[in-house]
């Protein structure tokens, strides 16, 4: 079996075009083409690909591709036959099948047809822009005025989040790069972006001035400048969004779709009617980054008032719903009298009767759904979600972690990834699929590795995972530290963690690995008795 020395691997496949079967693979461009049909790539597909490409008909053990493809990083069996199996859809082929990707069980994979070599053409499609939407200044001294500025950034990201010919990268990495003070060209090495969108809102009662600037990065050249001047009401705030969002794509992107005719068919009954639902839609957005407990009660409390003199506002309803449903999830400002998921699966199906097209309320209700037990409602709707907002980095990672929860790793590991891919600043639970999969594979270092990645100390389940992890180790330092810092933050975990279990509906095997790992760390937690009832895996 052919063994590939590191670094220079696959050099040889760069800049050429193979062909496999029908499939015309371009490793330069990261897609894979079968008729009109081209689809982009992942990079452990390509790797897997390149791979079997280059042993030229040869086996590749499943040693040598966790070297080549994943660095030698420890994965489980799963996820390496998840990469195998999106490799074989690349090419057209199936695991039933195996008439292009071959299993030599045992010992590893080869190609079982010959491959065709030629220069490299240009693409059939081009790469896709990546998008950078820095958040918009605001040229008033009123502090509403600045979160209503920040509020009409999100809105011109998640816009453009539903042109599926662009990549546009989360609001979170957005306040990140604009917090680091970089400037245009190390934006552009750090996190490959093509054009930044960057602007100004000054509001006055009679007055709305937005001025928006589109960047070609790679050049320096302005590739769109436009004044806004309108009228100062607030119906003129969502046009200029939209007519932000179209010029944008259009100028960066050569193809619509219909998803410009739909951006401009929103339901205008969807959208907020008054000044001050919009202003604290932006403020749930600055929530939604932080989790400020502070923030999180001023907003829950609010909101159902400015709701009654604006009740068709969708924005406002899902950001309602989502509050309740994490005073619930994360014990955020938790009422003992109030059945939170009920009010907010209440709240989210309001905004979803506000505004069918949006994907965030769908994303709202899909979660409302699942934690209240509607499971077959959480699959329709977030297939729904995904399908309106298909680049929406929240969107993908909270439907990603409901699929993670129910032991569905083969869906919520390419979710959270591609949720990774949008939002290169993300909070360390998009990991935790990752480790969980590690976890029922007893690689318990390798799971402690994943959750370290992006650390959340302060946030309980990141401390609830290290004490876990270290006990299994058999670091009972570390772990009797984490059990520390995780009770000063949660102090009813072991009386409340068989509820948690039974609300976030984790499969039998992760609770019983999980709950053993605590115990040897100390804590005094006993398995729920619904554990035997809780809802298995199911396949649509």
């Amino acid at each position: 079996m052919p063994s590939f020395p590191q670094n220079v691997f696959f050099a040889s496949v760069m800049q050429m075009q193979i062909t496999i079967s029908d499939a015309r693979i371009d490793f330069d461009q990261m897609t894979a083409a079968q008729g009109d049909d081209v689809r982009r790539l992942t990079r452990q597909t390509a790797g897997i690909l390149r791979a079997l490409v280059e042993a030229d008909g040869q086996i590749v053990s499943k040693d040598d591709l966790i070297s080549q493809v994943w660095d030698g990083r420890i994965i489980t069996d799963a996820t390496l036959s998840t990469a195998v199996k999106e490799a074989r859809k690349a090419v057209g082929d199936t695991g039933n099948e195996q008439r292009i990707i071959e299993t030599v069980h045992g010992v590893g994979f080869r190609l079982s047809v010959g491959v065709a070599r030629s220069p490299a053409k240009p693409a059939q499609v081009a790469k896709e822009p990546v998008i950078l939407v820095l958040p918009f200044r605001s040229l008033s001294a009123a502090d509403e005025d600045k979160q209503i500025a920040d509020g009409f950034s999100e809105e011109v990201t998640a816009n453009l989040t539903r042109f599926r010919n662009l990549r546009v990268l989360s609001h979170l990495t957005a306040h990140h790069i604009q917090a680091s003070g970089m400037d245009q060209s190390e934006i552009a090495g750090s996190y490959d972006v093509d054009f930044v969108v960057e602007g100004s809102l000054r509001r006055s009662p009679q007055r709305l001035r937005v001025t928006v600037q589109v960047t070609d990065v790679s050049t320096g050249e302005i590739a769109l400048m436009e004044q806004f001047d309108r009228p100062g009401k607030i119906q003129d705030m969502f046009d200029i969004q939209d007519e932000i969002g179209l010029l944008t794509a259009g100028r960066v992107a050569s193809q619509h779709g219909d998803l410009g005719t739909r951006i401009r068919q929103r339901a205008l009954g969807g959208q907020a009617q008054t000044w001050d639902v919009y202003a604290a839609v932006a403020q749930f957005y600055e929530f939604y980054r932080t989790y400020d407990p502070r923030l999180h009660l001023e907003l829950r409390d609010r909101l159902p008032t400015l709701l009654e003199a604006d009740p068709k506002a969708s924005d406002g309803w899902a950001a309602y719903a989502l509050l309740l449903l994490e005073e619930k999830r994360y014990h955020l400002n938790e009422r003992s009298d109030v059945d939170a998921p009920q009010l907010a699966l209440a709240a989210a199906r309001r905004c979803v009767e506000c505004d069918p097209q949006s994907g965030f309320a769908r994303m709202a209700l899909a979660l409302c759904q699942f934690h209240t037990g509607d499971l077959s409602g959480f699959r329709e709707t977030s297939r729904i979600a995904l399908n309106l907002n298909s680049g929406h980095a929240d969107i993908l990672a909270e439907i990603g972690h409901c699929h993670a929860f129910l032991g569905e790793f083969d869906r919520a590991i390419p979710l959270l990834d591609q949720a990774i891919d949008l939002s290169p600043i993300h909070p360390g639970w998009y990991h935790y699929a990752h480790a969980w999969r590690l976890a029922l594979g007893d690689f318990w270092q390798a799971a402690l590795l994943e959750i370290e990645k992006v650390p959340m100390p302060g946030f309980p389940w990141y401390h609830a995972h290290q004490v876990w992890f270290h006990a299994e180790l058999g670091n009972l330092d570390a772990a009797e530290e984490a059990r520390l810092a995780l009770l000063n933050i949660l102090p009813n975990f072991e009386a409340d963690i068989p509820n948690e279990m039974v609300f976030n509906y984790f499969t039998g095997p992760l609770v019983q690995k999980a709950f053993d790992g605590w115990k040897k760390a100390g804590l005094v937690v006993s398995l729920p008795l619904q554990m035997k009832d809780l809802p298995r895996p199911q396949e649509d």
